[in-house]
């Protein structure tokens, strides 16, 4: 907030960088030093605890407030749930749809309120978060779960309560992804998905709680890389649409915050767009701030193209000016000094409030009876680990097998299974349930990957209670049969595990309220 910025400071203002390890690597230091990136991503690969992210935030302010004149923006995607990168000193929160299912907006907001907190305390004053997609399309890879509801309506109130926790907590909340990711059925980090709808569609659905946000006040928006060629003749994506971002988000939905851009370096744009080209017309579309996340080439590449096309008029000087003001103006608002401290990372007082929620999330799918079998003292435990559905969402190879889990919990068989098992893998596992007295399943994206679901309906054939958990998207439930008893839990982590041993062991009953409609 010094003189007036250089050229290149002012350049660096749009670029939000990652960086490759857990401290400041020296080619890190380079790029910043010679092109004044302003903006820094954090993934799980810079993070080994509480101590090192707070010390490497430090680290990371000092270097470009030094070199650029600004504080940087240090975000991070923390929506909770299967996208969440900070360790496991951290507290796990739920994710949106398991916040949804609880059916009080409240939750949103405290879940809002304790994520600010944490962030604030390790020195993150941006959260890329909550997800205000709409989950209408159920075989959608990448959004599913991340999104409340596939009511616009919900999605909107809980959306801006979360937004609401994250201010009133002095972080940035950056909703996405405009105008809206819930009805693709491709992943736009490996390919370019297309929604055909037309704006008035648009208007009842996608945009809704994206209206919603902004009439509260939301500080920024991201966009998606997905074509509309209902509202976009050229086939570019949002990101790079200046029809999207300055004619439809900026003047007809009056949103005068940050717009941030989904990362360039996505399948949806590298491979069909180029990197730097893509941030040239993002910028030019009237994007702020764009992510290059995980090369250093590619970040200096793309400033030198956003530099030159200022320079050449091709991106208006008179643009990039507001541009850099609105960005200095966010940092001013959130980059103040936090009154937290470390203790409250991962603070017992956290932990206890995720785990209530999350346990008032577990909704019923089916009850074919009144009240759930006894589990015995001979339960099997069945389920596959969680595999890579999306880039979007952790690597999920931290958390014990659902099965294992289970039976360190509660005794009885744990198996681990295949995720797509076949016939013959299915007349395998048959055998195993000689001397059960329960069969319990967790499923993850079975229906996606179906042989989870057919491995479900055979162990229903044998006669023993069969109990199913979904622990991704709920969608798998539609596919059972009659006599099994089943529940929508939402993710595949250990919160999710705990709730589910409360209701098998029936020390407490299913409350939640399906978010979505089969």
């Amino acid at each position: 907030m010094h003189n007036e910025p250089t050229f290149e400071q002012s350049v660096g203002q749009h670029l939000v960088t990652g960086l490759q390890g857990v401290s400041l690597d020296e080619q890190f230091i380079e790029l910043v030093r010679n092109h004044k990136i302003g903006n820094v991503i954090l993934f799980s690969r810079n993070i080994v605890d509480k101590y090192q992210l707070k010390a490497l935030c430090a680290d990371i302010h000092e270097l470009i407030e030094r070199e650029t004149g600004f504080p940087p923006l240090i975000s991070i995607d923390e929506e909770g749930g299967m996208v969440s990168r900070l360790g496991p000193d951290a507290t796990h929160l739920p994710g949106a749809m398991a916040i949804g299912a609880t059916a009080d907006q409240g939750n949103a907001y405290t879940i809002g309120r304790i994520s600010a907190s944490e962030l604030r305390a390790l020195g993150i004053q941006c959260n890329l978060a909550p997800s205000l997609d709409v989950n209408s399309n159920r075989m959608n890879p990448v959004i599913g779960v991340r999104a409340y509801s596939d009511n616009p309506e919900t999605v909107a109130s809980f959306g801006t309560a979360m937004v609401r926790g994250l201010t009133d907590g002095n972080v940035l909340s950056v909703v996405k992804h405009f105008p809206g990711h819930g009805d693709t059925d491709v992943d736009s980090h490996t390919g370019l998905p297309v929604i055909g709808k037309s704006k008035e569609e648009l208007l009842v659905c996608e945009l809704v709680p994206f209206k919603a946000a902004i009439e509260a006040g939301v500080p920024a928006i991201m966009t998606s890389h997905i074509l509309f060629p209902g509202i976009e003749s050229e086939p570019v994506p949002a990101t790079m649409s200046r029809i999207i971002v300055t004619d439809l988000l900026r003047a007809e939905l009056s949103f005068d915050g940050l717009v941030f851009s989904d990362c360039l370096e996505m399948g949806a744009i590298k491979d069909h767009y180029g990197t730097s080209r893509a941030a040239v017309e993002a910028i030019r579309a009237g994007v702020d701030l764009v992510f290059v996340s995980h090369t250093y080439a590619l970040v200096a590449e793309a400033a030198a193209a956003v530099a030159e096309s200022i320079r050449n008029g091709y991106i208006d000087s008179d643009e990039h000016a507001v541009s850099v003001g609105r960005i200095a103006e966010a940092k001013k608002r959130f980059d103040v000094p936090s009154e937290e401290t470390l203790d409250t990372v991962g603070s017992e007082e956290h932990r206890t409030i995720a785990k209530a929620i999350m346990a008032r999330s577990v909704c019923i799918g089916n009850m074919p009876t009144q009240t759930l079998p006894d589990i015995g003292d001979q339960p099997l435990f069945l389920g596959c680990r969680p595999f890579h559905t999306t880039p979007a969402s952790n690597g999920e190879s931290e958390t014990t097998p659902f099965p294992e889990w289970m039976a360190s919990q509660l005794g009885g068989k744990a198996l681990v299974t295949p995720d797509d098992p076949t016939n013959e893998e299915i007349i395998a596992l048959m055998e195993e349930t000689r001397g059960a007295t329960c069969i319990v399943i967790g499923t993850y994206n079975g229906h996606i990957r179906q042989g989870q679901l057919a491995l479900a309906n055979a162990m229903a054939g044998t006669g023993l209670p069969t109990i199913v958990c979904a622990l991704r998207n709920p969608y798998d439930l539609v596919y059972l049969a009659e006599n099994i008893f089943s529940f929508a839990v939402f993710e595949y982590s250990t919160l999710a595990f705990e709730a589910i041993r409360c209701i098998l062991t029936q020390e407490r009953s299913a409350t939640g309220v399906l978010p979505i409609h089969w």
